[in-house]
């Protein structure tokens, strides 16, 4: 009896620590309830094992956190750019502020604000004797942010002075379309240079405030055993300002980045340049003023970005064709409804209402004198279903997207 009513009491004591052992030697029925009451409490000893584990993980990170700062610590980075627009200087700064020593290569006059963002070097991209300067500094790391349209001609530009540059520092590029920056590295910079391909997926507005969780996409093309550690410490400059590392092919980059940047700048392009005079007002809903900022975010940007997005990715001429498909499905749909709708209330039978509605795949089976009526024309084919079909330069032949309407079609019968 003595005992039982010892095992009993154990019950009442506050003591976690008892708590538990009650649980685990205290008889069958008592462990039942207990485990129960603990279960209720949130002090279920099953979770507090995972939250001390949880506890000690997060502590030996933080550690090598701690370890990972300090060896970055012992050595800065020598960082050329070239290119020294928004977003060159964007970089820079970023890269002055985490200690880098940074020295410029622009073919426009941007001393000044290469002297105010504290840059190391300024020289002209224009002059051959300011190229071999800029090549002799013993850079690590030498950041291609020049305009996409012009890439290709900055790497021939740099191509003699590279070679004999030793040791070969890092070129990597931060252009918004890799398979074009890939295939013109490896073409037009010596086989001792180590090859990086970047994109960070954020920009001077976007990336204002903070790079937390931005993503940051880097694919490793060619780097050699002497560029294995400059290669990491670039990256870290991005891990440690807390970006979200994705590691992509330069290919898995340009079909993502067709469907998501390219599409992005088309619509805010074409909204910005359709006459409507987009701009606030007092009644603007949560969908238009995001609507604005993608207007403001995307013309902002230059006419060269754009232009590059849509000639130097090969697939974003499939993604164009597929959204002026879809606009003439919809136009089409809309005016359908228009003409049925007048149809009925003119008195006329119901039974074109029950019709099934033509997409732009089967609209030469459409009643063209409907369509007449309505000032539309159509010659819609399918359109490509694969990025393949559209090749750099031309767009697919089997692909005619046309579509007119009279400035009466939405009001004649």
């Amino acid at each position: 009896k003595k005992k039982k009513k010892m095992r009993l009491s154990i019950i009442f004591v506050s003591s976690l620590e008892f708590t538990r052992a009650l649980v685990c030697f205290g008889p069958v029925p008592h462990r039942r309830i207990v485990r129960q009451k603990l279960i209720e409490n949130g002090d279920e000893p099953e979770l507090l094992e995972i939250k001390k584990q949880e506890a000690m993980l997060r502590s030996q990170l933080n550690e090598i956190e701690r370890a990972k700062a300090r060896v970055l610590a012992t050595r800065r980075l020598r960082i050329g750019i070239v290119g020294f627009g928004r977003f060159g200087q964007f970089l820079a700064k970023a890269f002055i502020k985490g200690r880098h020593e940074v020295s410029v290569l622009s073919r426009s006059d941007r001393a000044a604000a290469a002297a105010e963002a504290g840059c190391f070097s300024y020289l002209s991209l224009g002059d051959d004797d300011d190229i071999l300067d800029f090549t002799a500094q013993n850079l690590d790391v030498i950041v291609m942010a020049v305009s996409i349209v012009s890439f290709e001609d900055t790497l021939r530009c740099l191509q003699q002075a590279l070679k004999s540059s030793s040791p070969s520092p890092l070129i990597t590029d931060v252009l918004s379309v890799k398979e074009h920056a890939r295939k013109a590295m490896l073409t037009h910079l010596p086989n001792s240079a180590s090859i990086l391909c970047t994109h960070p997926m954020f920009g001077p507005d976007s990336g204002r405030d903070t790079w937390r969780s931005l993503p940051f996409v880097y694919d490793r093309v060619r780097i050699h055993d002497d560029a294995i550690d400059r290669c990491e410490r670039f990256l870290s400059i991005f891990e440690s300002e807390g970006c979200r590392m994705v590691q992509l092919t330069c290919r898995q980059h340009d079909v993502y980045a067709a469907n998501s940047q390219f599409l992005t700048h088309l619509i805010g392009r074409t909204l910005g340049e359709t006459g409507l005079s987009l701009r606030k007002t007092p009644i603007d809903t949560k969908g238009f003023e995001s609507v604005l900022r993608l207007v403001e975010t995307t013309c902002d940007d230059s006419f060269d970005l754009f232009y590059g997005l849509y000639r130097y990715n090969t697939h974003s001429k499939s993604t164009l064709l597929c959204l002026r498909k879809a606009l003439a499905d919809l136009e089409l749909r809309l005016i359908d409804l228009d003409l049925q709708a007048e149809a009925m209330t003119a008195g006329g039978s119901t039974s074109k209402t029950s019709q099934q509605l033509p997409s732009s795949r089967n609209i030469d089976n459409a009643d063209d004198k409907q369509h007449e009526q309505a000032g539309v024309w159509r010659n819609v084919q399918t359109a490509p279903t694969t990025p393949n079909n559209a090749v750099d330069g031309e767009s697919p032949s089997t692909t005619t997207i046309f579509a007119t309407t009279s400035n009466t079609a939405a009001s004649s019968s």
